[in-house]
């Protein structure tokens, strides 16, 4: 079983509770590390500017036991913390839903 094959293919996890992306407890699908930067260069924030993102490690959720969960830092183009997301990059594609106070661009 590959990388993604088991995954959903869904803009939000069915079992995911709290803020969507914001809380560990509700990840963001992406497929794939490549996947998962690429959803994250697409992020905006709500008046157009883009961010920079690092990854800050793993974490687990109770909902998601056996998937490790990716937490990275969101940051204003100028370098102000804005957010941490967290991504699970264990699906068949990227969602195309973006964390409240942001937006993707298409």
């Amino acid at each position: 079983d590959g990388i993604g094959e088991s995954g959903l293919s869904v803009d939000e996890l069915p079992d995911g509770y709290g803020e969507f992306g914001l809380n560990k407890t509700n990840p963001i699908p992406t497929n794939f590390s490549f996947g998962s930067d690429e959803y994250l260069s697409k992020i905006r924030t709500i008046d157009g500017k883009s961010i920079k993102f690092s990854r800050l490690g793993s974490v687990s959720a109770d909902n998601f036991p056996d998937t490790p969960i990716d937490m990275y830092q969101i940051e204003s183009s100028t370098g102000e913390k804005l957010s941490n997301f967290y991504l699970c990059m264990y699906h068949k594609r990227n969602s195309n839903k973006a964390p409240e106070g942001f937006y993707l661009k298409k």
